[in-house]
């Protein structure tokens, strides 16, 4: 199996870990030692205001999430839009970024959209390929757009994307218009 960096995973309905249930997964990094991924669509376990005041002077900007990255425990992660010092680009339009200072540093720049997270979702070495063979998560690419979107509708919103990509290709249809009811 390819590696998945940059990809979507998409909890299966059946998927029942209360972890993991209707959840959409960014996939950060993925290599044979195993995956590190961000959960786009759970609200963090904290508020941003407390975290802000462990990493920096001044009020905390208004409008920045922060997320439930994951089950585990780690350092402070950031996804942003294009920012000349990102750490890295994961996909067109969406970077990733690590730490407190990369924060601090992404706000005061101005940087949006900007999401915060609190933990994250890791897998050993052929663990999510496990996972991924017993059918508990569909793939499909990441955009900034699925990225950043709201995260109260991202599980369907992505779910019915892939559903669409898939009946597209099963009827070999090789355009299908972006609003078909107005043809």
């Amino acid at each position: 199996m390819g590696a998945l960096s940059g990809k979507l995973l998409v909890a299966s309905p059946d998927l029942t870990d209360p972890n993991f249930a209707r959840t959409v997964i960014l996939v950060v990094e993925h290599g044979l030692g195993g995956a590190l991924g961000l959960v786009l669509n759970r609200a963090g376990p904290v508020r941003l205001e407390a975290i802000w005041d462990e990493t920096a002077d001044g009020p905390c900007p208004a409008g920045i999430q922060a997320m439930a990255g994951g089950p585990l425990a780690g350092p402070l992660m950031v996804v942003h839009g294009p920012a000349a010092d990102a750490q890295r680009e994961i996909v067109a339009d969406v970077a990733f970024s690590m730490g407190p200072d990369r924060l601090v540093a992404l706000v005061a720049e101005g940087c949006r959209p900007v999401r915060v997270f609190v933990g994250y979702a890791g897998w050993g070495g052929d663990q999510l390929e496990d996972e991924l063979r017993a059918g508990a998560w569909t793939v499909t690419t990441a955009t900034a757009d699925f990225v950043f979107a709201d995260p109260d509708t991202l599980w369907h919103r992505v779910t019915r994307h892939v559903a669409d990509t898939r009946l597209a290709a099963a009827l070999r249809i090789r355009h299908v218009p972006a609003e078909p009811w107005h043809n």
